[in-house]
């Protein structure tokens, strides 16, 4: 250092080194207090959203406990009511410090605990609670805590217009908020008149004021608050109980100091100054080679970083320096790899609930569960019931690998769920852990004979009631993350949704069968001639098309189409549908509009549009002379030329009451005698090769007996 030379080099390397290390730590840190401000604003926002999720849960839970008592305390009315109350169930005790009773008319009855007040005499809040919803109101006293209050009028259970009142217990409350407080920062509630709930740590008063002023105009929001002390980052969001309890918004305020959140930054910085300073002395020491060896780890790591924000976590930093950087790569390369696994299970969860959610069939739904929840859920085995209607225990368990393909068939197997069994898994908390041997026989004896030994279970239910249980099966000494649990419970609960969904979609389709059913009945009622014709029409016609290999959607069609082929015939006078004379000309060009009529009667219904063209051309000839518009050939759709068929071989079969019906050889040499006139060869050949073999699936109900060939 007393040279020239090594001054200069000193100088230079000083440079050169301190400064990138400089401007690197500078716009690291600058980028890491902005990420830690987010991140911070993440956290406060979602500690609400969580607070709020539970709060409602937890109302709920104490309304549908205060029905249980309600249905308890009926069942000893006549008792005093100190003795009625002792003999109520107690768990629910800590969860209400007191419960009363206020009979139709005056008088109240103090079932257990500190006597409620009323609720407030008002004809909306009576209107409420006549409609069976609970209430909450708050009583508040000068100089102590509010008492939070559920009233509950539920005339169902005991007749006439009783009011429950319970005190809900400060505890109650209070472990509910707890459950969600973060590592760091302070949560406070606040009734809907602004007075403080529950509060981790007192808030300074004016940021109370001034969310009470914000909050009724923008909800959720975020501030700043600089006054005494450390400055403060607010969060709040408003809880929404108007509608289902007749309350004001309550508000929820997450908090949390300046300090507490730059924290991070601040170690960063410390720690950045002291790596400064050593990297000054051992520049001394070592020269540029050293510094060197310092500078290319920092820069991979910087690289390394640029890559994972980019989305790329399959890179792996090599450090190979014998120090400290080598350690801190071998930290970000596990870093990087859990990153990697978590955004692949979000992934692979998202696309199994979207896979779910679009899934119409019970048997879709139970498919993409067990071939797809093993990508995300690191168990060994997955098996999935799901309940029989009639609420009787029944249920049938699909096991993975039981059925793989889009056409395989699923395998189950026939499983009991007992009453007690029902019970332990609608009180379980999301979840129940079941080792092998320990109850669930049924429902686990296609996955236990595998030599699994632990059992997690998760009920799927749909408004309330059990629609089956999602099983995952482990081995021995095989881990169980509750985030693995939590990410099951996230997929159970939609396939819930989904089942829901299906049972919504299979109802609707019966009605709507049904419903056009009933429509085709009443054309084919004009005429006791043609009763049970378009039916009739209707299964021949979906036997054809099976037999030519249509698909699902098209004999939907199909179905429907021959349904409502003879629709139009609605508008044709009876007269000339039953006369026995041969037709005039006008006589015959009003029956030649009824598929005109069908058109204009199902235009008006989106939902039948894909079947106007069988009703349209079911009379047209693939050589163009049918009507009403002369349509050939491929013109023709192909549902229609599939119900020509059928409809001229019930026609021809069936009496009228100008000719007796036709023997059903006659009919299917009429039938072949037209193919490429009036008909499709192709579908003549495919209801010839039916007709031939003698399957009764062509059989046409002819009045009370069955025309068949060799009958």
């Amino acid at each position: 250092m007393r040279t020239g030379v090594a001054k200069r080099i000193f100088g230079i390397f000083i440079v050169c080194a301190l400064l990138p290390i400089g401007c690197l730590a500078f716009f690291s840190l600058r980028e890491m207090a902005g990420n830690l401000e987010e991140k911070s604003y993440q956290q406060r926002h979602q500690t609400n959203k969580q607070i709020a999720f539970s709060l409602i849960d937890g109302l709920s839970i104490l309304r549908a406990e205060m029905e249980v008592l309600a249905l308890s305390y009926g069942s000893h009315r006549g008792k005093p009511a100190g003795d009625a109350g002792k003999e109520m169930p107690n768990p629910w005790k800590p969860r209400f410090s007191g419960l009363t009773f206020f009979p139709e008319g005056s008088g109240a009855e103090t079932v257990f605990g500190t006597p409620c007040p009323p609720p407030p005499r008002t004809e909306a809040l009576r209107n409420h609670l006549e409609s069976g919803q609970a209430a909450i109101f708050v009583q508040r006293a000068f100089g102590a805590p509010s008492r939070v209050h559920m009233a509950l009028a539920p005339g169902g259970m005991l007749g006439g217009r009783a009011v429950w009142v319970g005190e809900v217990h400060p505890k109650y409350l209070r472990d509910i908020v707890e459950q969600s407080l973060p590592a760091q920062g302070d949560v406070t509630l606040l009734d809907s008149g602004g007075e403080v709930v529950y509060s981790s740590r007192p808030l300074p008063k004016p940021v109370v004021r001034r969310v009470g002023r914000v909050a009724a105009q923008i909800s959720p929001g975020q501030f700043e608050w600089v006054g005494e002390g450390d400055p403060l980052f607010v969060n709040y969001r408003t809880i929404f109980l108007k509608v289902v309890y007749f309350e004001e918004d309550w508000i929820v305020i997450a908090s949390q100091s300046k300090a507490d959140a730059f924290a991070p930054l601040t170690r960063m910085t410390t720690t950045f100054l002291l790596v400064t300073g050593l990297t000054v002395l051992v520049v001394t020491l070592f020269s540029i080679v050293q510094i060197r060896r310092n500078l290319v780890p920092l820069a991979k790591l910087k690289e390394g970083t640029r890559k994972i924000r980019g989305g790329d976590f399959e890179s792996r930093i090599e450090v190979h320096s014998g120090d400290e950087f080598e350690d801190l790569a071998h930290s970000f390369n596990r870093m990087t790899e859990r990153l990697g696994k978590e955004f692949h299970a979000l992934n692979e969860t998202g696309r199994i609930v979207r896979s779910v959610l679009t899934g119409l069939e019970r048997e879709t739904i139970v498919k993409t569960v067990l071939g797809n929840l093993r990508t995300v859920i690191p168990c060994e085995t997955v098996g999935i019931s799901l309940m029989e209607p009639g609420g009787n225990g029944a249920a049938r368990t699909y096991v993975e690998g039981s059925g793989t393909g889009e056409s395989a068939d699923l395998q189950h197997t026939a499983a009991v769920l007992a009453p007690e069994e029902s019970q332990r898994l609608r009180m379980t908390d999301g979840s129940l852990v079941v080792e092998s041997g320990n109850g669930f026989q049924g429902l686990l004896s296609p996955l236990s004979g595998h030599g699994f030994r632990t059992f997690v279970l998760l009920p799927i239910l749909c408004k309330e009631k059990m629609a089956g249980v999602l099983a995952m099966g482990y081995g021995k000494g095989t881990a169980r993350a509750r985030e693995d649990i939590l990410r099951a419970r996230q997929i159970a609960d939609q396939v819930a949704v989904a089942l829901d969904n299906t049972g919504l979609i299979e109802e609707l389709a019966v009605l709507n069968l049904g419903a056009m059913t009933a429509l085709a009945r009443a054309v084919d009622a004009k005429s006791h001639w043609t009763a049970g014709h378009s039916e009739r029409v209707t299964a021949l016609s979906m036997r054809i098309g099976r037999a030519m290999g249509m698909a699902l959607w098209e004999l939907n069609g199909l179905q429907r189409g021959g349904l409502l082929h003879d629709l139009g015939k609605i508008g044709v006078p009876g007269t000339i549908l039953d006369k026995s004379d041969k037709l005039t000309e006008e006589e015959f060009a009003a029956i030649m509009e009824h598929p005109e009529k069908g058109i204009r009667i199902l235009e008006p219904i989106p939902a039948f549009r894909d079947i106007i063209p069988i009703v349209a051309q079911h009379h047209e000839w693939v050589n163009g002379r049918g009507y009403p518009r002369g349509l050939s050939g491929d013109g023709i759709s192909r549902g229609a030329r599939i119900v020509a068929v059928a409809d001229v071989y019930d026609a021809l079969t069936s009496d009228r009451p100008y000719r007796s019906g036709w023997l059903p050889e006659r009919a299917l040499s009429y039938i072949e005698e037209n193919a490429g006139v009036q008909f499709d060869p192709e579908v003549v050949e495919a209801f010839r090769d039916l007709f031939a073999a003698g399957d009764t699936a062509v059989c046409i109900p002819l009045d009370d007996r069955i025309a068949c060939p060799g009958v």
